[in-house]
């Protein structure tokens, strides 16, 4: 927008002023001064500018009525959870009974009080990159809270109703470099890169979203970083470093397991406190449990992946 002209008093009437005509007379023989004259500022100064007006003829706004670029808005943090139902036969009784007898997974409702209210629960690998995409700024920090095995990080599964285990639905993130069956981003194995890490210019719609691996990619901010809350989330090195590769974002996660330690209130209080497993009983850990998993970034055993640029 350009801006205001300066504002000068209109120049004299009379052939003694010093306002410029349209005319070719020298100045002081013009005896009538022309509808121009009342608009111009005096000789020397931009005699093309009219007062109160642009160059285009058009009025000027003050700079209180200027209308101001919308600013970006500030990068988030999002969490996701994944899809773990509470098994069925599991009363508030026996669901503390299994946590004595440490027979216990946490599942989704212990994912998301530990997470924090504004986590959101997805069911799929695709549905992972569809809750990214809808992120209406850029991502600073994604935390993934789900469960794991060394080689299969899932999105999705089953707490066994005996406590004892979780299954794990396929095909979830797997080595792309082994061949496994759930490639992290299968199709993007063949669709978005053998390694998870070349550019993705492909297409896929998941729900009524199209995007491409280059789309997700862009919704991280420049120093974004992805934390990993897992069992044996960072334990596979490969398929650790496929995450970093694929998302084009730092990876954090633990080389050992992560531990939910009941809090007093159980179950009417699901806010467990974690803890990274040190000790030979997972249990004993807790005593080094933190309220706020934030708590956890400085950790001895926390590891860290950064991308191969593509």
């Amino acid at each position: 927008m350009a801006n205001l002209p300066d504002v000068h008093p209109n120049a004299p009437a009379g052939g003694s002023g010093t306002g410029s005509s349209k005319s070719s007379k020298p100045l002081g023989l013009n005896d009538q001064l022309d509808i121009a004259d009342f608009t111009r500022g005096p000789v020397g100064r931009d005699p093309f500018k009219t007062v109160g007006q642009n160059v285009f003829g058009t009025p000027s706004l003050l700079p209180s009525q200027q209308t101001k670029p919308t600013p970006p808005p500030a990068a988030i943090e999002l969490t996701l959870v994944g899809h773990f139902p509470r098994p069925t036969n599991w009363s508030d009784t026996v669901e503390k009974n299994l946590i004595a007898a440490d027979t216990w997974f946490p599942h989704t409702l212990d994912f998301r009080a530990v997470a924090g209210s504004g986590s959101v629960e997805i069911t799929t690998e695709w549905d992972f990159l569809l809750k990214i995409m809808q992120v209406q700024a850029k991502i600073k920090r994604l935390n993934f809270f789900s469960h794991a095995a060394t080689s299969l990080i899932a999105m999705a599964g089953a707490v066994l109703p005996d406590g004892t285990n979780v299954n794990l639905s396929p095909p979830g993130w797997t080595q792309v470099i082994s061949g496994g069956t759930g490639p992290i981003m299968d199709p993007y194995a063949n669709t978005w890169g053998t390694f998870g890490e070349n550019s993705g210019t492909v297409t896929v719609t998941v729900g009524n979203v199209t995007f491409n691996l280059d789309n997700v990619r862009a919704k991280f901010a420049e120093d974004a970083v992805i934390w990993l809350y897992l069992c044996h989330g960072a334990s596979d090195p490969n398929l650790f470093q496929e995450i970093a590769n694929t998302f084009q974002v730092t990876v954090k996660g633990f080389s050992k397991e992560v531990v939910y330690c009941a809090p007093a209130g159980f179950p009417s209080d699901r806010k467990h406190k974690i803890a990274v497993v040190t000790t030979s009983k997972p249990s004993d850990s807790c005593a080094n449990g933190v309220a706020d998993f934030h708590g956890l970034d400085g950790h001895a055993n926390a590891r860290t992946a950064s991308p191969r640029k593509h």
